[in-house]
């Protein structure tokens, strides 16, 4: 487990409301062309002979305390804030030297997004569900046979992600 920072672009996410105005104008630009979020990360790693299989979840906040408000469609419309959660797979290799393990990764992650904006007054959430592709470097070095911290950097391919970064501690079970 450790905390995430990541940067990500939501001009083509397809928020939608059930019950209000479409406003799709009102997501095509800032703040959502470069969403940065601080949050948690979580993830479960399987090795076999150096090939690596991992399962993550992820949980960046994000809040829009200085956005502009916007005209779309007649309507007055402000950001407020994003929160979203990432179902994330992986695949990719790794190898120790010692202490040191370095790692590369194919991500793909399923993620849920949810924002609140005012319309003409009132808050509205909109919601989407997206999926995207990104490459994943990293180190692991283990201070214990059992414990280790690990570092790792990601650059969005497909999808919302344009990089996140991560520093985090976890423990080993096995051999």
């Amino acid at each position: 487990m450790g905390f995430l920072a990541t940067a990500q672009d939501h001009r083509a996410t397809g928020f939608t409301n059930g019950s209000g105005p479409a406003l799709v104008g009102a997501f095509a630009g800032a703040p959502y062309d470069q969403t940065v979020g601080l949050g948690l990360r979580y993830d479960a790693r399987a090795v076999l002979s150096h090939v690596r299989m991992t399962l993550g979840l992820d949980l960046p906040f994000t809040s829009f305390d200085r956005a502009p408000s916007l005209r779309v469609d007649a309507h007055e419309v402000t950001p407020r804030s994003m929160w979203s959660w990432a179902l994330r797979f992986g695949l990719g290799a790794e190898y120790s030297f010692g202490a040191v393990t370095p790692f590369l990764d194919l991500q793909g992650s399923a993620q849920r997004v949810s924002t609140t904006v005012n319309v003409d007054g009132r808050a509205a959430d909109y919601e989407a569900f997206r999926f995207g592709f990104s490459g994943r470097a990293g180190l692991r070095v283990h201070l214990r046979k059992w414990f280790f911290v690990t570092a790792s950097g990601e650059l969005g391919w497909l999808g919302p992600t344009l990089w996140s970064a991560d520093v985090g501690v976890g423990f080993r079970i096995g051999s």
